[in-house]
């Protein structure tokens, strides 16, 4: 292998000791031999560290740090990656053998920026085929198709490394949930050229991902919402980019109902500040008037009601 691999594949992982292994051992498998394979550990307890010590191969990087968060850890993946292109692979997920080979040569084929394929949700017991064409190669039009249509994670794309400093890119410090989907959208507000292969390469366990940060979105700090939404809102200026924004910001202030007692003051803020976007978004008339009620120092009484409903 080259000093410089042509792809960076990069896992970071806290407590995936089981599913580590079979995470591995796909990337390990590819038929495209020419990438290196960083793992960082994010200060897992459970016997992840044991799991990767395990593994003896020169493609391996690995990099241990105490606990941080996803955020800064796949921040410092992507600042230690070395590879032309660069792609994510989530510890709790795998990738057929072909993957890395196909989306190469598509991106060789048509000199993209950015390559997309499809995903597979895996439940265990059934599959969902998720298809990810864009539609379009404009990339900033895919920008607000990230908010609700596609897949808004990194793990189907394939980009081109160079961007993230060329553009000044990187992770959102302090934001544990919608990072990627907020770094891709980051991304999509420049010229970026797109390709799309009708192939589901990646397989998406929503089995493991079911307690996850991503699936657990109502325990995430308010504060995150606002911190989020506050650095998105510059790339959705424009009328069409607009509606899709405010329908989003919408939907994170229901998802923001659900904080602790403790957390009415950063709702109060949170609410204040894209109080328009709710009016003007198509959320349905019951999930707004929780989020009123809410604003109104009404939280109580929403988590008693849903805690009867349950």
């Amino acid at each position: 292998m080259n000093n410089k691999p042509e792809i960076s594949v990069i896992v970071t992982a806290y407590n995936a000791a089981g599913s580590i292994a079979r995470c591995i051992g796909s990337i390990l498998a590819q038929s495209f031999l020419d990438f290196e394979l960083l793992i960082l550990n994010d200060g897992s307890t459970d016997g992840t560290e044991e799991i990767i010590g395990r593994y003896d191969d020169p493609r391996i990087r690995y990099f241990h740090h105490p606990n941080q968060g996803v955020a800064y850890t796949r921040q410092r993946g992507l600042d230690l990656a070395q590879g032309r292109f660069s792609i994510f692979v989530d510890s709790d997920d795998w990738i057929d053998a072909d993957m890395l080979e196909g989306m190469l040569q598509k991106q060789e084929e048509t000199d993209a920026d950015m390559v997309l394929c499809d995903l597979v949700e895996e439940f265990g017991d059934r599959r969902v085929y998720k298809r990810q064409d864009p539609g379009t190669t404009d990339s900033r039009v895919v920008r607000y198709k990230l908010l609700d249509e596609l897949h808004a994670g990194m793990v189907n794309k394939l980009i081109r490394h160079s961007l993230y400093s060329q553009y000044d890119i990187r992770f959102l410090s302090g934001v544990n949930c919608c990072e990627d989907q907020f770094l891709l959208i980051r991304l999509m507000d420049h010229s970026l050229k797109l390709a799309y292969i009708e192939k589901a390469y990646y397989h998406y366990d929503k089995s493991f991902n079911e307690g996850s940060i991503t699936n657990r979105w109502h325990e995430r700090p308010v504060k995150e919402w606002l911190l989020l939404l506050q650095a998105m809102e510059p790339c959705f200026q424009d009328a069409d980019a607009r509606k899709a924004f405010d329908d989003y910001a919408a939907k994170r202030l229901y998802d923001a109902t659900w904080a602790g007692a403790d957390q009415e003051a950063d709702y109060r803020q949170l609410y204040a500040r894209y109080k328009a976007c709710l009016d003007r978004a198509p959320l349905p008339l019951k999930k707004k008037l929780i989020c009123r009620l809410r604003y109104a120092g009404l939280g109580s009484l929403i988590r008693l009601a849903r805690q009867i409903r349950a």
